[in-house]
């Protein structure tokens, strides 16, 4: 018996993710060769790399006429952009996140580069949540997220600090992560190919969920249990 033909747009979209998945490798393999050549200043390595992709990206999706990949960065830009202001609350008010000063410029108590390195995970995420519906994009953020906070403490980009970790993961962040990646995934999906300013009411609404759900989960975490 002859299997059933598999429909365009699934095979355009696992061709997409391919793609996508090729071009990050390459790119995680430049991050560690700048970041390690420039080791003593890695904060400008970062600042720089991000810049590069935050550029590069759109111009990729535009040269493979991939409009779903450029409808998640135009939506996502502004999103890593506002995501700052959890990283402040953290950093200057909890003090539960420190970011050390590794060369790059700072805004407040936040390097500059997280304005546009917040696009990378989400970015993943939300081509995982095309593939595997809500399972995917949950999986995906929890797997990407917990990676993150597994291992660029040791660039260093950031770290916990004054909070229960395991593997120097915050355990009061997994649950925060993974619902950002299933709100931004949901969030891009209705306003993906709307305008400027519902792309941007729904940035801001996917970060104000995630700013509430960290003070939650660190209250949860680890006031409650102090008292």
């Amino acid at each position: 018996m002859s299997s059933e033909p598999v429909p365009e747009a699934a095979r355009s979209r696992k061709a997409r993710v391919r793609a996508v998945l090729g071009v990050h490798v390459v790119f995680a393999l430049a991050c560690v060769l700048g970041i390690t050549i420039g080791r003593d200043q890695s904060g400008r390595a970062i600042l720089l790399l991000t810049l590069i992709y935050n550029a590069a990206l759109p111009l990729w999706c535009l040269a493979r006429r991939d409009r779903v990949s450029l409808s998640m960065w135009r939506f996502l830009l502004p999103l890593s952009v506002l995501m700052i202001l959890p990283d402040a609350f953290l950093s200057a008010h909890l003090g539960v996140l420190v970011f050390p000063d590794t060369g790059s410029p700072f805004l407040g108590s936040v390097p500059v580069f997280m304005a546009g390195l917040w696009v990378i995970p989400l970015f993943l995420v939300l081509h995982a949540g095309e593939s595997g519906g809500l399972p995917g994009a949950a999986l995906a953020s929890c797997l990407v997220f917990t990676a993150a906070e597994a291992t660029l403490w040791a660039i260093p980009v950031w770290h916990a600090i004054n909070v229960t970790t395991v593997a120097h993961v915050a355990v009061y962040l997994l649950v925060p992560e993974t619902v950002l990646g299933l709100s931004a995934w949901l969030a891009w999906r209705q306003v993906g190919d709307c305008g400027l300013l519902l792309r941007l009411t729904a940035a801001f609404a996917v970060m104000t969920l995630y700013l509430g759900n960290v003070a939650l989960f660190w209250f949860l975490v680890e006031f409650l249990p102090a008292v």
